[in-house]
């Protein structure tokens, strides 16, 4: 990742995680755990464009365009969600992943 996109980035994967996108789907991987969380398409995307924006999406033609109000909704649950899992912590926050202020 380009050091001006990671200053941008929305948030980092934690150190034990990894994320690959596959043609149909994206897939987290929990080296601590050794578990494996499946990502349906338009997660793979929120979770990519937080990680890099601007980063192209290769799943556009199979996403429907749909209610934009909806579609930021559904993306600050998924990153909540990850974040307070502790597979993601917010860009720049400093604390460790699972960690609450």
């Amino acid at each position: 990742m380009r050091d001006a996109t990671r200053a941008e980035a929305e948030v980092e994967l934690a150190d034990h995680i990894v994320f690959r996108e596959l043609p149909f789907c994206g897939v987290l991987l929990d080296t601590r755990r050794f578990t494996v969380h499946r990502l349906s398409r338009r997660a793979s995307h929120v979770l990519r464009s937080a990680l890099d924006p601007g980063s192209p999406n290769p799943y556009a033609p199979l996403l429907p365009d749909g209610d934009e109000e909806t579609a930021q909704r559904l993306r600050r649950q998924l990153l909540d969600r990850l974040v307070s899992s502790g597979m993601v912590r917010r860009a720049g926050s400093g604390e460790a992943p699972g960690e609450r202020r």
